[in-house]
């Protein structure tokens, strides 16, 4: 996975859907990385998981956008996925260079041992608001959340990539959202 591709598409998604064309302070940003950590909460608590095998069995016959609103919108996976999608939509913007993600990757082995979903969450939400600079919360969430999804065994680069495809299909502002 190259984030740093990543990070430009999902910039250019962003920007192709309308959400730059008003200039926004960092924490704006931050917040709305935040919102997707508690709407993972909120997956979790509901214990909705995404459902791959029935996503690609499907994906011949139906519609893609309807196949993934059925399969995988609204998940454990899509919201993590949202995460860091949001993430690398500001280093787009921000044009925050990705490459130490792996390293830090790394060093955030200690993440799972003996905590749960809802305690991963409150550490991504202490990332956001820590005195870190934007690019090194931005790439601490990323690594985070990478790590995250390799201990469980989460396909995020499938998950980020299917996501993409679906949100080059969501149009402008889509779902009548100001920002």
């Amino acid at each position: 996975m190259n984030l740093n591709e990543l990070r430009d598409e999902a910039y250019s998604i962003a920007k192709a859907n309308g959400w730059h064309e008003e200039e926004h302070s960092d924490s704006h940003w931050l917040m709305l990385i935040i919102t997707e950590i508690a709407e993972a909460v909120q997956a979790g608590r509901k214990n909705l998981h995404a459902h791959v095998e029935a996503f690609k069995k499907y994906e011949e016959i139906i519609d893609f956008k309807e196949n993934f609103e059925r399969q995988i919108k609204n998940t454990v996976e899509d919201e993590l996925c949202d995460v860091v999608i949001r993430c690398l939509d500001l280093a787009g913007l921000r044009r925050f260079d990705l490459e130490e993600v792996e390293a830090l990757m790394e060093m955030a082995e200690s993440i799972k041992e003996g905590k749960g979903f809802i305690d991963l969450c409150y550490a991504l939400s202490g990332i956001s608001t820590c005195d870190d600079s934007t690019e090194e919360k931005v790439i601490a969430i990323i690594a985070v959340v990478l790590k995250y999804c390799e201990l469980t065994a989460i396909d995020i680069d499938f998950f980020i990539h299917t996501k993409m495809n679906y949100n080059r299909l969501r149009g402008y502002h889509h779902g009548g959202k100001r920002y």
